[in-house]
C-alpha cells in the first residue's frame, strides 16, 4: 500500500542518518546503536508483511560490504556505514 510504501521510505531515511550518527561518533555496532539500527532495518525488510528470516536479514548484510554497489548506497554521506550495517546485524539479528 501507500503507507506501507511511505513508512518503508521512511524506515530507510531513518536507517542511513542513524548510521552517519553512530559512525561518525565512533559507536560500537555490537552496543546498543547497532541494537537499534538492527530492529530498524528489520522493520524495514518486513514493513510490507514478509515473513522474517535471521539468515536472510544476515546475508543481506553481507552484501552491503561484498558488493560495492551496496557499500556505495549507505556509505555515500560517510565511509564506515555498510560495514557497521553489517556487523550490527551479524551481531544483533535473531
Amino acid at each position: 500500500t501507500w503507507e506501507q510504501y511511505a513508512e518503508w521510505e521512511q524506515l530507510g531515511r531513518e536507517i542511513l542518518e542513524q548510521l552517519s550518527a553512530a559512525v561518525a561518533a565512533g559507536a560500537d555496532p555490537a552496543g546498543e546503536e547497532g541494537k537499534k539500527i538492527t530492529a530498524l532495518h528489520r522493520r524495514w525488510l518486513t514493513v510490507t508483511g514478509d515473513r522474517y528470516d535471521v539468515q536472510r536479514h544476515r546475508g543481506l548484510a553481507e552484501l552491503y560490504v561484498q558488493d560495492e554497489r551496496f557499500t556505495a548506497y549507505y556509505d555515500r554521506d560517510r565511509p564506515g556505514c555498510a560495514r557497521f550495517l553489517r556487523d550490527a546485524v551479524i551481531h544483533w539479528a535473531e
